[in-house]
């Protein structure tokens, strides 16, 4: 999963950084969280992530971005001080063509809906699982997903 995070937060890098954003990483030596996957599109699933917490999140915010071992699966999780879900909204964050409403600094970007969609389902192709988890609107959000270790 090291080189999933690396890939993963050199591409979001930009628009974390033109946001100034803190980014803060924990995530585990390489050979720790060993996955068996496709490690461009476990990478597309974390840019998704990472980038859409960037969008949510006002400018100067901060970003977690962790990755652990939770049993016989590694769990990587992306969470944000920013905008939040409305709880309603939780349940239907994965559908296809689903999203927010716009950044509240009108971000120009702000996509088709289709990411978070294609990230699970990504994710339940590699055998895991995602799920999203917000407080509310102006408490942030947290995104994550579980993958199985290799050989488990």
């Amino acid at each position: 999963m090291g080189e999933v995070v690396r890939r993963s937060v050199e591409t979001a890098r930009p628009i974390i950084d033109a946001r100034r954003h803190t980014l803060s990483i924990d995530v585990p030596p390489d050979d720790e969280l060993v996955v068996e996957g496709d490690p461009i599109r476990l990478a597309q699933v974390l840019q998704n992530l990472l980038v859409n917490a960037a969008k949510y999140t006002p400018e100067g915010g901060h970003i977690w971005l962790t990755a652990r071992r939770a049993g016989v699966a590694a769990e990587v999780t992306v969470r944000d001080d920013g905008r939040g879900i409305e709880p309603q909204d939780l349940d239907r964050i994965f559908d296809l063509f689903t999203q927010g409403e716009a950044a509240p600094d009108n971000f120009p970007d702000s996509g088709l809906g289709v990411g978070l969609a294609l990230a699970r389902s990504l994710v339940g192709l590699h055998g895991g699982h995602m799920s999203a988890r917000s407080d509310g609107p102006g408490r942030g959000a947290e995104f994550s997903f579980r993958i199985p270790l290799a050989g488990s």
